[in-house]
């Protein structure tokens, strides 16, 4: 799967010659991950632990892009393409931050896979129709992440992936740069190849949220956030979220799924060559109300609309409550919605809702479906 960074003029030289790209948030630190019990700001607190669950998506050999924020010289450019040659760390030593001029706590290191000198404007990724036979052909995980303004680190499928790297591809006349060390040219607007190599000598510490998410769930605070984050960083563990053997290949948290700025909170994709399921997860850190049916169905229908027709094979969606063990009522309301959506067309299947619910258990997370 890939990843988009944004990045501007200064920071994406610094990310080519240091091989690494990141996100982060001002000037806060995040302890947190090291000792469990300490106090934050709530709403710090979750902001933080939103952008380690953006970041907890991307793992070994997945792409990563950058996008170049716009200028008085220069429209916004997308430029591609590397690959994650490790799981994502914690950068709280602030290594670099001064060249950056910005605070990028969460990072990744990656290589170069194939990296061109041009790269194509917002104008053409974004609102050309050039070619454009149906709505879902056009790049909506980008589009709407404009429209919200924020993720410095946004997800984006497979199928938006191949489409922005063939037009890079075209806009280069398929010529690729050669190397592996390479600079952002910034009079020209271009990546260039370079014969300086730097070595990333910074600190890298674990991202691992449980300990922390344990603390939250222990003393009654919310934490779906965190919550979020620890699937997005074990999911290849959780078998009970998963619907066949099939491998995962894609992971998406926070997925935009409409101008109404609602958002799917995890969804996987687990595929083979006759078929691909989508588990289309709304998460809670509390008991569920009986409405979550209604938007569990709203995020289908985006599926159904904007991600069935870019794949030329059946796609069973399974959508998927995630929350704590139910208790007596609650286990009446799921048994009241769980058939909810079932239905069965040509491209598309709609599978009973499923309920996936989690618990501690000497100090581990156990997952289990209910039946």
């Amino acid at each position: 799967m890939a990843h988009v960074f944004i990045v501007d003029g200064r920071t994406l030289s610094i990310h080519l010659q240091y091989k690494f790209a990141g996100t982060g948030a001002k000037k806060y630190d995040c302890n947190y991950l090291i000792n469990n019990d300490i106090k934050i700001e709530g709403i710090v607190e979750r902001q933080l632990t939103e952008m380690i669950a953006d970041i907890s998506r991307i793992k070994k050999n997945d792409n990563i892009l950058f996008y170049l924020q716009k200028t008085q010289d220069h429209d916004g450019m997308f430029f591609a393409s590397f690959k994650a040659i490790e799981a994502p760390f914690l950068c709280n030593d602030k290594y670099l931050n001064y060249e950056l001029n910005k605070n990028l706590t969460f990072r990744v290191m990656f290589t170069p896979d194939e990296v061109y000198e041009q790269g194509i404007t917002e104008r053409e990724c974004l609102d050309s129709l050039d070619n454009i036979k149906h709505p879902s052909e056009m790049c909506w995980s980008l589009i709407y992440r404009k429209l919200k303004g924020n993720r410095g680190c946004t997800m984006i499928t497979d199928y938006e992936y191949d489409k922005i790297m063939n037009k890079i591809r075209h806009k280069n006349n398929y010529k690729k740069l050669i190397g592996n060390n390479y600079n952002y040219d910034i009079a020209e607007n271009k990546i260039v190849t370079s014969n300086n190599s730097e070595t990333y000598k910074g600190k890298k510490e674990s991202l691992n949220i449980k300990n922390r998410l344990i603390y939250k769930k222990n003393i009654k605070l919310a934490y779906e956030a965190h919550m979020q984050a620890y699937i997005l960083q074990n999911i290849s563990n959780i078998d009970a979220l998963k619907v066949t053997d099939d491998k995962i290949t894609w992971i998406g948290n926070e997925v935009s799924c409409g101008v109404g700025m609602q958002s799917i909170d995890i969804c996987l994709i687990q595929e083979n060559d006759e078929r691909t399921d989508i588990i289309v997860c709304e998460l809670k850190d509390e008991q569920p109300k009986e409405s979550i049916k209604n938007q569990l169905l709203k995020y289908v229908n985006w599926i159904k609309d904007y991600i069935v027709p870019t794949y030329n094979k059946l796609v069973v969606i399974h959508p998927t409550i995630i929350a704590p063990t139910p208790n007596k009522k609650n286990k009446k309301m799921y048994q009241d919605i769980k058939n909810y959506t079932i239905r069965i067309e040509k491209q598309y299947k709609i599978e009973t809702i499923r309920y996936i619910s989690f618990k501690e258990e000497n100090k581990e997370i156990i997952f289990e479906e209910e039946k």
